[in-house]
């Protein structure tokens, strides 16, 4: 018997504060259980030849995932994007997908290209869960990961040049007009960000005048959320729609900003600024020479420019209660706050104690050591 409506009823409620799972109502234009389970099953129906016997999990983000297993016995992974992730984007993912299955890279298979489901364009492969989750925070399981990550970039230079693909710079930069997820707002936010905002333009105005060699293909989500391991070795990558175009330090440094990051448990931590060089060496040692120093200084500007973005979203939750309210119409601070009105450990944070320094000056972009440590 199909599950699927329970299955996705007990996901949807438990992202923590939200009053609406707005990525289901603009694929699905519904956030009932039962029907989108229903619309699913019908299109496995009428691509894939068979309905749904079972619901193995769901999960939602940035696209909606189904893992089921058909009536015929497979097991695959439905993943619904909004109409805007664009065909020529999930099908040149596709081609990146099929290239590395034949090179034995733990990546799913691709079965069905973009095709419309409901109000969205949906995509299907096969479902891939061998190995389980490790903490990144290991030094072996970080190894493994900046090693998994070199291999994936050397094994698609040959795919170069790729149509369809973003430039992972200019992705960036339409997340900062819309973010990833409608919850947050960046407009009505703005006020006490101002100093999140200026490290940003420090952190891209440093990439901009850096000589960084070809784009290439490279994961722009790789975190410890979207890997298994069986034993001591990655079993499994996922969430391949990430996949973007950039010169290869700017990939590793964003990686670094969070590559112990996992949302869908409780209890996990970023890494420390020195877990996060470490990973930047950890790359270096897998690709067998170090980065030139324009290069390495670029690794970590790229890690400055995402936590800014990540570190935004996190403002901008603190002030919405996850999006749940209007933000408040107070005026706030507009230098960076005291580390004690932030959470520890958090991407404000890191971004206060650290956003400096990365970019290699104590005074940077307007933003001084001294204020984020007053």
């Amino acid at each position: 018997m199909n599950n699927g409506a329970s299955v996705i009823a007990a996901v949807l409620p438990a992202r923590e504060g939200e009053s609406e799972a707005h990525l289901e109502r603009d694929v699905f234009a519904t956030v009932d259980p039962a029907e989108i389970a229903t619309l699913v099953d019908r299109f496995c129906c009428s691509h894939l030849g068979a309905g749904i016997s079972r619901y193995e999990f769901f999960a939602t983000s940035v696209g909606s995932v189904h893992g089921v297993l058909l009536d015929d016995g497979q097991r695959v992974v439905v993943k619904v994007h909004r109409a805007g992730a664009g065909g020529g984007h999930l099908r040149a993912v596709q081609r990146v997908q099929s290239h590395l299955s034949t090179q034995q890279f733990a990546c799913p298979r691709p079965l069905l290209g973009p095709t419309a489901l409901a109000e969205g364009l949906a995509v299907v492969e096969t479902m891939l869960d061998a190995g389980s989750w490790r903490s990144a925070h290991e030094p072996a399981v970080r190894g493994e990961m900046a090693s998994t990550l070199a291999r994936l970039i050397e094994l698609c230079r040959p795919l170069r040049p790729l149509d369809g693909l973003d430039l992972a710079r200019e992705r960036a930069r339409r997340l900062w007009l819309e973010p990833h997820d409608r919850r947050f707002d960046f407009p009505g936010t703005a006020r006490g960000a101002e100093w999140i905002d200026r490290l940003s333009r420090a952190a891209n105005d440093q990439l901009d005048s850096l000589d960084l060699g070809p784009e290439l293909i490279g994961h722009t989500d790789y975190r410890a959320e979207h890997v298994r391991f069986s034993g001591a070795r990655i079993s499994a990558v996922y969430d391949w729609d990430s996949l973007a175009l950039a010169p290869e330090p700017l990939f590793v440094g964003q990686a670094a900003h969070a590559f112990t990051a996992d949302w869908s448990r409780r209890g996990w931590r970023l890494p420390t600024l020195v877990e996060s060089r470490a990973f930047i060496a950890d790359y270096e040692a897998a690709r067998g020479t170090p980065f030139p120093p324009a290069e390495r200084q670029a690794a970590s500007a790229a890690m400055v420019a995402a936590l800014s973005y990540s570190a935004r979203c996190e403002h901008s939750d603190r002030l919405t209660r996850f999006g749940t309210r209007p933000p408040p119409p107070t005026p706030t601070q507009t230098s960076p706050p005291a580390l004690a009105a932030v959470p520890p450990g958090g991407y404000l944070a890191i971004l206060a104690t650290h956003g400096p320094e990365l970019l290699g000056s104590a005074e940077t972009g307007n933003v001084r050591i001294s204020e984020v440590r007053e």
